[in-house]
């Protein structure tokens, strides 16, 4: 693979290749899916909807489009710092970010499982010790917490 990699980029035809399977560059793949699926790819604003138009200069392209682009990406993360830190798709205030059309569990490659919450087929009322917060209801042996712990829970 790299030395075709090679030969098309010697040849000038990598581009070409590209443009046939979308999904050999991520930038191929974000496009196919915001055009194909209306949705964003990777956490990122939908291809058609970037604020920054999406592709942005890399470290090849002249180093004065870096630093306006580089300018631009700051600029807009310090008008909203939480927005820039932590992206979702749920919380999404541009309204670029999307699940595909089916939603988020039609989106992901492994599905959850289907739940019954059925109370009749659950087992609760177990008694034991809850070490993060709140103590059983039935004490640390099944008991009464005051007659276990010698009453140091009381009043």
């Amino acid at each position: 693979m790299d030395e075709t990699i090679i030969q098309n980029a010697l040849a000038g035809t990598l581009e070409e290749e590209g443009a046939e399977n979308v999904f050999l560059s991520e930038v191929g793949w974000a496009y196919y899916l915001d055009k194909e699926g209306k949705q964003s790819y990777n956490m990122n604003e939908r291809f058609s909807m970037a604020s920054d138009g999406y592709v942005t200069p890399s470290i090849l392209s002249n180093p004065l489009e870096v630093l306006v682009a580089y300018k631009n990406a700051i600029v807009k993360a310090a008008g909203n710092p939480l927005e820039a830190a932590f992206p979702t798709i749920s919380n999404d205030q541009s309204g670029a970010r999307a699940w595909a059309p089916g939603g988020e569990i039609k989106a992901r490659t492994i599905k959850p499982k289907e739940k019954d919450f059925d109370p009749k087929k659950r087992i609760t009322g177990i008694p034991g010790y809850n070490m993060f917060g709140a103590p059983g209801s039935k004490g640390l042996f099944g008991g009464d917490p005051e007659e276990e712990l010698g009453g140091i829970f009381s009043k």
